[in-house]
């Protein structure tokens, strides 16, 4: 579920950059999300959104506390993802399920910049029917972005109506980017520490990470 929270100014301005972070805290509960939406840094904008799975604690708060109720949230933490993420030069995503927060900013942004068509998002999920924000991937899919949906229960024929222009694909997200058969030039990606340590192990890759 996409969790909006209205911020103050000067905690909007902090967030710059795609990969920062903020801990919640409510009664009883705390816990770290991405912000997963574009940065709010000198924009007129002062709300953040954050995609959050019922996994316990905060993230549950947040996803049945009523509208307007109030926590506590911290400035954006960390200076986010490094280098342009918005330059023409090949990208790709490599995100498990909510983690797919991270990717969000950099998708809006390399897709607003003409770049959709050097941009590869890899998602990770046990089954299709469970991708978030699948209209928002189905327009990045329509703007050009390849999209492979990677498949722990590789069930590549169900739920086929889930971002139609998407690939399938079998297994973990790290073994899918591997299977490219190529030494991709960067590679943003969040998710389990292992994923990450094979993604790092790839030959020639330039991997920025996030934990997610």
């Amino acid at each position: 579920m996409l969790v909006a929270l209205d911020v103050d100014r000067e905690s909007a301005d902090g967030y710059t950059t795609p990969g920062q972070y903020v801990e919640v805290t409510a009664p009883g509960a705390s816990g770290f999300f991405v912000l997963a939406g574009e940065p709010t840094a000198g924009s007129a904008a002062h709300t953040w959104e954050l995609l959050v799975r019922n996994a316990g604690d905060a993230a549950d708060l947040l996803v049945t506390r009523p509208l307007g109720s109030t926590v506590e949230v911290t400035h954006p933490i960390g200076t986010g993802l490094p280098g342009p993420l918005a330059e023409e030069a090949p990208v790709i995503v490599a995100v498990v399920g909510s983690a797919l927060g991270l990717a969000r900013p950099v998708m809006r942004l390399r897709v607003g910049a003409g770049h959709a068509s050097s941009t590869e998002l890899f998602i990770g999920l046990r089954a299709a029917v469970d991708l978030p924000l699948r209209d928002e991937v189905s327009a990045w899919a329509d703007a050009g972005v390849r999209i492979v949906l990677c498949l722990s229960r590789a069930e590549l024929e169900h739920h086929l109506d889930v971002v139609p222009r998407a690939e399938r694909a079998a297994g973990y997200v790290q073994h899918a980017v591997a299977r490219l058969g190529r030494s991709p030039i960067r590679i943003i990606a969040a998710g389990p520490d292992a994923m990450l340590a094979e993604l790092r192990a790839l030959s020639g890759a330039d991997v920025v990470t996030n934990r997610g």
